[in-house]
Parts: structure tokens; sequence; C-alpha cells
């Protein structure tokens, strides 16, 4: 129980201090490991490296 406490704090403590671009930097860098685990999960895995660079090319595309 104590462990979960101090896992709550934590995220807490991220949300009340980081940045919004902080915080949408570390989502986006969270998106291929998540995706990389539901395509294995569906039975069709797909490499994290891969779905790093295309998330890279998707960051240089123009935001309209």
């Amino acid at each position: 129980m104590k462990r979960w406490k101090s896992q709550v704090h934590t995220i807490e403590h991220w949300r009340e201090n980081l940045t919004p671009e902080e915080k949408k930097r570390l989502y986006l860098e969270s998106i291929p490991e998540q995706v990389s685990q539901s395509m294995a999960f569906e039975g069709e895995p797909v490499s994290i490296k891969m779905l790093k660079k295309y998330l890279k090319t998707l960051k240089n595309i123009p935001q309209p």
C-alpha cells in the first residue's frame, strides 16, 4: 500500500510541476511503447524503432 501512495504522490508532483511542453513531450515519447505493446497483444508485433522514426516525421509536419 505504501508503494502505491508513493507512486500517486510522484504522479501528482509531475502534474503540478511540469510545464505543458514537458507534459506533451513525455506523452509523445510514450506512444511508441504503448502502440508496440498493443500491436503485440493483437498478434501483429511492430518495431519500436520504426514507430519512433515515424513519430519523429510526424513532429516535423507543420501544424495548420
